[in-house]
């Protein structure tokens, strides 16, 4: 049986991370993967280009149930630290309306960079380790020892980093809500968070790939939930883009009580309805001659 001080389960972006730190500490770290390779998920980020952090670190940029929560994270790790560690395993940042990207501008500069910095620091990777069961134990130094499909692990620290569910083909399935269930921790509904919207109707094949300004607004009950305003892509199905994304989890809560959810696009939010209304007008009289469809 292998025994090391330190087991982390789910090798994405937080539990390499967590393996460099700890390694760099000084422990002896193993880091569990279910997938046949570590990283996945990060490849599909910002759209391939990895929006590894940003400027903008504000508490109007956070919608959390605990409001709280987003701070003491940010505060545990800021922005410097994150530049820090990132230009410490090789990766330059650009900036691009404050969001930060790799300098190269592909996703698989930064899952280079963690691979190569796993392998600086001696971190033992496990892929397509399964794990079965965790059970926890009196003797210090073997605290938790872990079943799983390439053998047992045993070690004084277990670090579970297995994501959500919002990725099953990427390894976020949601199987870390069941060991952390076993571990004794209870468990908040998952409920979807930066998604986009589907929406009803049959038109909107008729707008896929158009992208532009707008505000999105969520109502429900005659009341708005939440509205954000940024870059919207229309879609075969619906909407998605940052805004979209931003106001999505006020839609997955009302949704999962049952209640109806309309999102109104506002695509000139800087002129008031009278000026819109009286825009459309003068354009429907100038160009009503052309087809509507």
């Amino acid at each position: 049986m292998s025994q090391n001080k330190v087991i982390i389960v789910g090798a994405g972006a937080a539990g390499m991370t967590a393996a460099i730190f700890a390694a760099r500490e000084g422990a002896q770290v193993v880091l569990l993967e279910h997938k046949d390779r570590v990283g996945k998920k990060i490849l599909s980020t910002g759209n391939g280009r990895c929006n590894l952090s940003n400027r903008l670190q504000e508490p109007f940029c956070y919608r959390s149930g605990q409001p709280d929560f987003p701070w003491k994270a940010l505060g545990a790790f800021t922005l410097p630290m994150t530049l820090e560690y990132f230009e410490d395993l090789g990766v330059l940042t650009r900036e691009r309306d404050g969001y930060l990207y790799p300098y190269s501008g592909q996703a698989s500069a930064v899952l280079d960079a963690l691979r190569l910095g796993l392998a600086r620091e001696s971190v033992q990777v496990v892929t397509e380790c399964e794990v079965f069961s965790i059970t926890p134990r009196e003797d210090a130094k073997h605290r938790f020892e872990v079943k799983t499909s390439q053998g047992n692990f045993s070690g004084e620290t277990l670090i579970l980093a297995c994501g959500s569910k919002a990725a099953p083909g990427t390894g976020s399935d949601g199987s870390g809500y069941k060991l952390a269930k076993r571990l004794g921790h209870h468990i908040i509904k998952p409920l979807p968070a930066l998604v986009q919207l589907k929406c009803k109707g049959t038109f909107f094949k008729q707008l896929a790939g158009v992208r532009c300004e707008a505000v999105v607004r969520l109502m429900s009950d005659g009341k708005t939930l939440a509205a954000d305003e940024g870059e919207v892509q229309l879609t075969d199905y619906g909407i998605s883009g940052i805004p979209t994304f931003q106001v999505s989890r006020y839609a997955a809560c009302a949704l999962d009580e049952g209640r109806q959810v309309s999102a109104v696009l506002d695509f000139f939010p800087s002129k008031s309805m009278e000026d819109t209304r009286s825009m459309l007008k003068q354009r429907k009289a100038a160009l009503g001659y052309r087809p509507s469809g």
